[in-house]
C-alpha cells in the first residue's frame, strides 16, 4: 500500500512536470512559469486595487460624516429651579414655569461611563423600610461612607483629566 502511494504520487509529478517541457503546436510549453505567476501577479493587483478603493470610498464616508456632525447646529436644552432649589435641564422648557433657554457646544461635551449607583438604592430601600429617617442621607455606615469618598475623588481625577485634555485642545 505504501508504495502503491508512492507510485501514484510520482507518476502525477512526472505528469505535471512534463506540461513544462511538452510543447503546443504553437512552440510555446503548456505550462509556464511566466503564465503562473503573471496570472497570480495580475490577480494580486486585482485585490489590491479593489481593496485600494474599498479603503478611499470608507475614509470618504468617515470624512463626510465628520463634517456633517461639525456643521451641525449647538443642542439646545432648557434649564429651571424648581421650589425647594434643586435644578433641571431639559431638552424641552418647563410646561409649568420659566426656563432658561441654553446652547451646548458639541465638541466640548464630555460622556462619561455612569458610577455605580448601587449605594443610592441600598439607601432608599432603608429609607423606605424606615430603618433611616428619609430627611437624614447621612445614616451611612462607615464602609458606604468610604466609597461615596473614593467616588467623589474618582470622579474628581476625572475632572481633573478632562479639564487638562480640553486645555490642551
Amino acid at each position: 500500500m505504501k508504495y502503491a502511494s508512492y507510485l501514484l504520487i510520482m507518476v502525477m509529478l512526472v505528469g505535471v512536470a512534463s506540461l513544462f517541457v511538452l510543447k503546443r503546436p504553437d512552440g510555446r510549453t503548456w505550462l509556464s512559469l511566466d503564465d503562473i505567476l503573471g496570472k497570480a501577479q495580475t490577480q494580486a493587483q486585482q485585490v489590491l486595487s479593489e481593496s485600494k478603493q474599498q479603503l478611499d470610498k470608507a475614509v470618504d464616508m468617515v470624512s463626510s460624516k465628520d463634517e456633517q456632525t461639525a456643521q451641525e447646529k449647538p443642542a439646545k436644552i432648557y434649564k429651571w429651579q424648581d421650589a425647594q432649589g434643586n435644578w433641571h435641564y431639559s431638552d424641552r422648557p418647563n410646561a409649568r414655569g420659566q426656563s432658561e433657554e441654553m446652547t451646548l457646544d458639541p465638541s466640548k461635551i464630555t460622556i462619561m461611563a455612569a458610577e455605580n449607583t448601587e449605594i443610592l438604592k441600598q439607601l432608599k430601600e432603608q429609607q423606605d423600610a424606615g430603618r433611616i429617617p428619609k430627611d437624614l442621607p447621612a445614616n451611612m455606615s462607615p464602609s458606604d461612607i468610604k466609597k461615596l469618598v473614593q467616588d467623589a475623588q474618582n470622579i474628581e481625577k476625572l475632572m481633573q483629566e478632562r479639564s487638562k485634555k480640553l486645555e490642551g485642545i
